[in-house]
């Protein structure tokens, strides 16, 4: 399970721009079982900032900083080593080479709060090690962002879906991608959380 939830949180990160994207920030609606309530700040593919689930994580690639609120402890991750390690075939790949490989159907399109979308539907391979996921997913070309995904995960995980909301097409000032005041690095993730060390 933690794998299918990596991968899907690396999902926005391995797509490459081959355009100028807008800024923008959104209210981000995930359910999977729960609703789950987060928000984004977009600067580019490869800089933006994500909260939600007591985390904050910003992604200035290749680094991404891991961010825990309650302990106000934060890990490094070099993403490039990761999704490596993890065997996944997107690294490094644009938008539309993913769509390509996994043979995602277009599907026609659609307007999403405002903004027109192509739906793409298939099966799509997040890793060597990860069972394929059915998508569909609603792109926006001028954010260069999913604005809507439906997935069917594996048993017994079921389905998730996620979708933006309040969209603000406005520039994103620079300190929103920097470390919070009074945040410390730690090496594992287990110490971010501030879980014990048995050892």
């Amino acid at each position: 399970m933690k794998k299918i939830i990596f991968t899907i949180l690396a999902l926005h990160f391995v797509w490459v721009s081959t355009l100028t994207a807008i800024e923008f920030s959104a209210d981000e609606i995930s359910v999977m079982g729960v609703e789950m309530k987060g928000k984004i700040y977009y600067k580019n593919i490869t800089t933006h900032r994500n909260e939600s689930m007591g985390m904050i994580r910003i992604l200035k690639y290749p680094t991404m900083y891991q961010m825990f609120i309650d302990t106000k402890k934060y890990i490094v991750l070099d993403m490039e080593e990761t999704l490596n390690k993890s065997k996944n075939p997107m690294a490094g790949m644009s938008f539309e080479e993913i769509i390509k490989k996994n043979n995602m159907k277009n599907m026609g399109t659609e307007t999403v709060k405002g903004f027109d979308c192509i739906i793409y539907e298939g099966d799509f391979v997040f890793s060597e090690k990860v069972p394929p996921t059915h998508m569909k997913i609603w792109y926006s070309k001028k954010l260069e962002y999913a604005l809507k995904m439906d997935m069917s995960l594996p048993a017994p995980m079921g389905t998730m879906s996620s979708h933006l909301e309040n969209i603000k097409i406005e520039k994103q000032a620079d300190s929103l991608f920097e470390i919070p005041t009074g945040y410390t690095k730690v090496n594992t993730i287990q110490e971010a959380m501030g879980i014990p060390n048995f050892k």
